[in-house]
């Protein structure tokens, strides 16, 4: 498997640790940025364990271990804001506790907050009818904000919703949706795919689609819709 798989970074394991967080709020988005803020940290032996960037908002988001820092955070705090592109910068910082859990950052999709459930968590709802529809109607959103016509490349939009790597194929009026992951369970995988991508194929298509099979290959699980016109 050559997917890289992100891990959302809930928790950072702090014992016998000084962890922190940094917020840094920049004024407009230019190359050089990450990397002139990154080197701050690493001039004062500070390890980056986990970076998040809003470009809507303009904020950049650290988590580091301060642990053998070899300044103050007044004057780390100081040496940010000589930079030209900061426009302000918030921190706390979390000594020697068992765990640290980041308060200063909030989980997103396309900058709207998101509940993160993890599937395997899903085994009983995907036999829910209302659960289903939800899925479905998931998709159909999805689909109506895209533009491109490439649809190999929109129907990756299902691989950040958390539903496997995704690849297509389209032949004889059908389309294959393949989704492969080594975490997941497949049945729970195979349920969303399929309520996922009869939303988001008939929305982008505009088109019905029916299930014409399903099956599983190795680590992946293969849906093949029709396309009814």
């Amino acid at each position: 498997m050559d997917t890289l798989y992100r891990d959302l970074a809930l928790t950072f394991e702090g014992r016998d640790k000084v962890l922190g967080e940094f917020l840094i709020k920049f004024t407009s988005d230019r190359p050089g940025i990450l990397a002139a803020l990154s080197n701050v940290f690493a001039d004062h032996g500070i390890n980056i364990l986990n970076i998040s960037v809003n470009r809507a908002q303009l904020l950049l988001h650290f988590v580091v271990d301060l642990t053998n820092m070899d300044t103050s955070l007044n004057d780390l705090e100081k040496e940010f804001r000589k930079f030209s592109f900061v426009e302000w910068i918030r921190y706390r910082v979390v000594d020697k506790e068992a765990v640290m859990v980041p308060s200063l950052i909030m989980p997103t999709f396309r900058d709207k907050q998101v509940l993160i459930v993890e599937l395997e968590r899903l085994t009983d709802l995907v036999n829910n009818d209302v659960f289903r529809g939800i899925i479905r109607e998931l998709g159909e959103r999805d689909a109506s904000t895209l533009r491109n016509n490439n649809l190999s490349e929109v129907v990756r939009m299902g691989q950040f919703r958390g539903l496997g790597r995704i690849t297509l194929m389209e032949r004889d009026g059908t389309v294959s949706i393949r989704s492969c992951s080594e975490l997941n369970n497949k049945q729970v995988l195979e349920a969303l795919l399929i309520e996922y991508y009869t939303g988001f194929l008939r929305q982008l298509l505009k088109h019905n689609v029916e299930l014409a099979s399903k099956s599983y290959d190795g680590e992946c699980v293969v849906v093949v819709f029709k396309v009814l016109r």
